[in-house]
């Protein structure tokens, strides 16, 4: 599939922004900087950004409560989501929302439910409704392997493939639903021959290969535009970090962690593109650089913010309902 040298290069630097923001993230949060649970896709940005990069423009994604890169390649800056971290007034939600709220209807982004199988429902709803307004739009849902046992994502692929919509549900398997082992709670060892049962096809793909995951999400996203439905693509990645910040990460071997992270999606793609030409070593650099200097921006800012007026809090809920009801 031939990409051009542009995009490879986005694909990079919001996988390099995605490892240096969640790293940053879980340093502010030990430092008591941050507060609240933060969920880290350390390890996973080849999946994250391989997926949200493979949809065009008018498309959906629906992210999962751990993808901050897809949130970051959707369109929302730096700032936006650092600054909500800290419940700053400049934050995306100004201080009403963690990141596994965080979205943007006008950016096509749709705020993760933490209800484990209601981002699903929502995301088929949304699917619906663009297959009755023929806008030509897909919804990509992004979930994990433990929330693909919740009843609700059944219902939903049911849904989904007897009304034919246009979505593409992309199963990120990292191997663990928080300290349990993917083996010890689902039978099969290709989650993705599930789609099957549902009628429609079922595609696995190396979350670690980013370009393989970009082309297998592509071909999913535009299959469903041509109006031949849903599709489940299984996105095999793996999680670094603990579930959360206030995970010990003591379920698993240090040597396990250690072998997977020998095939690094960043390193690996990094590698690739200073193989083939795309990107020098000085630019690679300069690339990271860039990187570093947002995100110490962004913390700068967000430190230096005001809180929002608390008594601001219910505005935008008001609002919704004041318009309601006229």
């Amino acid at each position: 599939m031939e990409i051009s040298n542009e995009k490879l290069i986005q694909m990079f630097r919001y996988m390099y922004l995605t490892r240096r923001f969640d790293e940053v993230a879980t340093q502010l949060n030990k430092e008591k900087r941050i507060i609240g649970s933060v969920h880290t896709g350390v390890g996973e940005e080849g999946a994250s950004v391989g997926i949200t990069m493979a949809l065009s423009e008018g498309d959906y994604i629906s992210p999962s409560y751990r993808d901050v890169g897809a949130i970051l390649a959707g369109g929302l800056s730096t700032l936006e989501v650092m600054a909500m971290l800290y419940a700053k007034d400049c934050g995306h939600t100004q201080g009403r929302t963690r990141l596994m709220h965080l979205g943007d209807l006008p950016k096509h982004i749709l705020p993760p439910n933490p209800i484990l199988g209601a981002s699903q429902a929502i995301a088929i709803g949304v699917a619906y409704a663009n297959q009755r307004k023929k806008n030509g739009s897909v919804v990509v849902n992004i979930m994990g392997d433990g929330a693909s046992n919740e009843g609700a994502v059944h219902e939903s692929m049911n849904f989904a493939a007897v009304y034919n919509l246009p979505i593409v549900f992309c199963l990120v398997n990292n191997h663990y639903a928080w300290s349990t082992p993917t083996r010890d709670i689902l039978k099969l060892d290709i989650v993705a021959d599930r789609a099957k049962a549902y009628g429609f096809p079922g595609y696995v793909c190396n979350g670690n290969d980013v370009l393989e995951t970009y082309e297998t999400v592509y071909n999913a996203v535009e299959r469903a535009r041509s109006g031949q439905g849903p599709s489940l693509v299984e996105v095999r990645a793996y999680r670094w970090s603990g579930h959360s910040g206030n995970d010990k990460n003591v379920y698993r071997t240090q040597n396990e962690i250690i072998r997977w992270q020998q095939d690094d999606c960043v390193t690996k793609f990094e590698g690739y593109l200073t193989a083939v030409g795309v990107l020098s070593k000085e630019e690679v650099k300069s690339i990271k650089d860039a990187v570093e200097e947002e995100i110490a921006d962004a913390i700068r800012v967000s430190e230096a913010s005001p809180y929002p007026d608390p008594e601001k809090l219910l505005d935008p809920y008001c609002m919704l309902y004041k318009e309601d009801q006229e």
